[in-house]
């Protein structure tokens, strides 16, 4: 069923009620299908699940939670690693429909690839979300993708990154030399993660930011960047991470060197960095960005496109929140919330609007993203000329962000993850949750 962005349901806000690392990495056959309930009869749906590495440890937990909402809503999941190749990104693309994709969890290797790749999945009839890199001014209200392109997600890392920096800052009493191991060039986060660093560090005279080169986003290639920056920079009293799996290669090598002192900062919050924070190692702060829930919400917003459930146009750009996480206490309760939880403390079908009508429960809170906002706030301006889709363009006019964001916000009831927000420093999560 395609979808039409000019007549999309709005509710009322009067009307709101309030594994194992990874499965077999082989496609799933789609000759098995969904009734929504769980079970999978003949004509199951499939959903492709694109994922840069398993190298990183967070992607396994996308792969997690997507695979556990695939089961909860009776879809088959089919997931593919392309090596941070965008070529091979591509080709799985493009060879999707024929192996009986009809939905794509996509992570755009690059912001200059995503319109191609979306579009080759698109073409296809294929409905897609895209997570973490998205080129700019390209939304999903873009004619071109046909209504198919159902939804670009992901947490505010400009947030995020200066949150976990400025936690990790004050903890070295706000003065001394810092390194920052960046993640990917020409990719959004990467771009968005640094910015949030360089406002932290605006915000601590006293710190003087002394190296800064690419982890490449994985312990593997970060390992000789930081042993070089080490050897360069002795006296340094922190090291702030692109990510949690750059941030494992940084704690390993300063336990190498007996530098017991220094601070690391991440984010992810996978549970190799939780372990050394609970255990008082070198891990200091990491943004806990729920990779099994991301995963499967995706997954949610996927099916419910599928099964034919409208979502607005401001509702296809959305923010997740997330939590900083930076204290013992708070990293040994997030472990047991979610890591050692089985199955995952989060209800999938509650999610979906196509299972659960106007009772829908996110969970965690989303809200819309202002694309001038997003995109300005990296230097992006708009080509010569450009516009706004219509739709998009008249639902922002309207307001429709703030009253999206509130009904969002409405609809996150049954979060699984107020004990541990209590045991941060903050004692609050990025978008003010307690």
């Amino acid at each position: 069923m395609k979808l039409s962005r000019r007549n999309r349901r709005m509710l009322p806000l009067a009307a709101l009620a309030l594994t194992a690392l990874v499965a077999p990495l082989t496609a799933c056959s789609p000759d098995t299908a969904s009734a929504g309930n769980g079970t999978k009869g003949d004509d199951a749906p499939t959903v492709m699940v694109q994922v840069p590495s398993l190298d990183n440890s967070y992607w396994a937990d996308v792969i997690k939670g997507a695979e556990a909402a695939a089961d909860a809503l009776g879809v088959n999941v089919d997931v593919q690693v392309y090596g941070q190749s965008i070529d091979t990104q591509l080709s799985q693309v493009q060879q999707a429909g024929s192996k009986g994709v009809d939905m794509a969890l996509l992570f755009a290797q690059d912001q200059a690839s995503s319109p191609t790749l979306i579009q080759a999945a698109t073409e296809q009839g294929i409905y897609v979300t895209n997570i973490f890199s998205n080129q700019a001014w390209s939304t999903p209200s873009d004619e071109q993708f046909d209504d198919h392109y159902v939804g670009y997600f992901l947490p505010d890392n400009v947030q995020d990154s200066y949150n976990m920096a400025t936690s990790v800052f004050e903890q070295i009493g706000g003065e001394g030399e810092v390194l920052h191991i960046t993640g990917t060039p020409g990719n959004t986060t990467s771009e968005e993660r640094q910015l949030g660093v360089d406002n932290a560090l605006a915000d601590f005279p006293g710190i003087t930011l002394v190296g800064r080169e690419s982890g490449g986003e994985s312990r593997v290639d970060t390992q000789p960047v930081i042993e070089d920056l080490l050897t360069a920079h002795p006296d340094v009293k922190a090291v702030i991470s692109h990510n949690d799996d750059s941030a494992i290669a940084v704690i390993n090598t300063l336990r190498d060197r007996g530098m017991t002192d220094v601070k690391v900062g991440g984010i992810d919050a996978i549970d190799e960095f939780l372990d050394d924070m609970k255990n008082g190692g070198n891990a200091a702060a990491t943004v806990a960005i729920h990779g099994s829930w991301f995963g499967g919400y995706n997954v949610v917003r996927l099916y419910d496109a599928f099964k034919g459930e409208e979502y607005s146009a401001v509702e296809s750009m959305m923010f997740q929140d997330s939590l900083t996480i930076d204290t013992p206490e708070a990293a040994g309760e997030y472990q047991s919330v979610v890591y050692q939880a089985d199955p995952l403390p989060f209800e999938w079908t509650a999610m979906s609007r196509a299972e659960s009508g106007d009772d829908w429960d996110t969970q965690i809170p989303l809200r819309p993203i202002d694309p001038e906002d997003y995109w300005g706030r990296i230097g992006e301006e708009a080509p010569a000329g450009y516009t706004l889709p219509a739709a998009l363009a008249e639902e922002i006019d309207a307001g429709d962000l703030d009253t999206v964001a509130e009904e969002y916000l409405a609809h996150a009831v049954a979060s699984p993850l107020s004990s541990v927000i209590a045991l941060t420093r903050s004692a609050s999560s990025s978008f003010g949750q307690k």
